[in-house]
């Protein structure tokens, strides 16, 4: 019997020793920072296949659609760690710091090494026209080993037809 308990506590030292010595995996702190800027442009139909998306998102059906330009002063790495695939998006949210909304447009961005930043980052393409007065936000997003994980956030202070 004193065996028993001698290996089960033996083996529960074990493990503890491994957790605590087992590096934890964390993600880069990759942030927006500075100003951003949007523009809408033409409204757009399709039918059928949507316009190709990038990002976290590569189709988001077929809908009306509109030119969307948008831009941030700068993506940073903060962390000394590579960052994943990053996901830019601009979504129409119904109110100021709301935690959910409807995507509109996403574009990819290659992964960004340790201690960087991309300055005047710019996207343009078709996203979803939604035909209603809602606050225009950038998400950034990052690829991680336990899948897409949300990194910042600039939402825009007034409400404007999306």
């Amino acid at each position: 019997m004193k065996s028993i308990i001698s290996k089960l506590t033996t083996a529960a030292v074990a493990l503890f020793a491994v957790a605590a010595v087992t590096p934890e995996t964390k993600a880069a702190n990759v942030t927006l920072d500075g100003y951003g800027y949007y523009s809408l442009g033409t409204k757009v139909t399709f039918y059928g296949t949507a316009p190709a998306q990038s990002g976290r998102y590569n189709n988001l059906g077929a809908d009306y659609y509109h030119k969307i330009n948008y831009s941030m002063d700068f993506i940073t790495n903060r962390s000394s760690s590579g960052s994943g695939s990053l996901s830019w998006e601009f979504w129409a949210m119904p109110y100021y710091d709301s935690k959910s909304g409807i995507i509109l447009m996403t574009r990819s961005l290659q992964p960004m090494p340790g201690g960087t930043s991309v300055k005047e980052v710019s996207k343009s393409g078709l996203g979803i026209y939604l035909d209603r007065r809602r606050f225009p936000e950038q998400n950034l997003w990052e690829y991680t080993s336990s899948g897409w994980k949300f990194r910042d956030y600039l939402t825009f202070p007034r409400k404007i037809w999306l």
